[in-house]
């Protein structure tokens, strides 16, 4: 199989469309998306019906869950929690029975996790050495058999690799395609399709292809100036028009 991977769209419609129109022509067989529909852009009900109608596997993500649980917001900064009132402004109640049903973890083909955070938490994040050890500990003790997790949360693209001796690392630089050797863990991250962070403007993605054992890392340009004049319409906080340029 190949699978396309994408995280935190975030309510960016030219991304998401973008990501479409390129993975059409990578021919994937599935589509999953790791969490955080709706936040920070201007059309988080176009990208969910979106999702929908592509029939894209799915998890919840935070920004999802504080549509419905108000309470997961408290650390939210400013620019976060007024366009999390936005999107509830856009919001049916069918959209939003959508993201309650979501599932906060899940495992695929019996092999595969996916989640937003960690398979833990939604809002927690795996972002250095310490907290990438806990997971791996996680997978090898609740999910037997599972050797593969993917997450988002961080908008950016990682790959974490435990060995077979329990040795921890991260590549230095990201390679664009990488083997997966059956004898490690892996926690690996799509980076985002709709806020990338990686100084880096594109929609960041990537395509796992089951039967090579391989990971390609990728990305696909979109039309940010349309999604910045959007967020701007929509009267959301300027920065987050801003940032889309800059990728961070």
């Amino acid at each position: 199989m190949r699978i396309g991977i994408i995280s935190d769209i975030h309510g960016n419609l030219e991304a998401l469309e973008a990501l479409l129109v390129e993975l059409n022509s990578n021919s994937v067989d599935y589509l999953i998306h790791l969490g955080d529909l709706v936040g920070y852009n201007a059309n988080p009900r176009e990208c969910l019906e979106l999702v929908q109608k592509e029939r894209v596997i799915s998890v919840l993500g935070n920004h999802d869950l504080a549509v419905f649980e108000p309470r997961t917001a408290q650390n939210f900064n400013v620019l976060a929690h007024q366009a999390l009132n936005y999107s509830r402004q856009q919001l049916t109640s069918q959209d939003i029975r959508f993201l309650q049903n979501l599932p906060r973890v899940e495992v695929l083909w019996d092999h595969y996790l996916i989640c937003h955070g960690t398979p833990e938490n939604v809002e927690t994040y795996i972002l250095n050495m310490f907290q990438a050890k806990r997971i791996f500990n996680l997978l090898k003790k609740r999910y037997d058999g599972i050797r593969i997790c993917f997450f988002g949360h961080t908008h950016v693209q990682k790959l974490w690799i435990s060995d077979e001796r329990g040795k921890v690392f991260s590549p230095s630089s990201l390679p664009d395609s990488v083997s997966l050797d059956p004898d490690h863990l892996y926690l690996i991250n799509p980076g985002s399709i709709g806020q990338p962070r990686q100084k880096d403007n594109r929609a960041h993605y990537l395509v796992f292809d089951s039967d090579r054992a391989t990971i390609e890392f990728k990305a696909v340009s979109y039309d940010i100036e349309k999604a910045q004049q959007k967020i701007l319409q929509a009267r959301l906080p300027e920065y987050l028009a801003l940032r889309l340029q800059d990728g961070i």
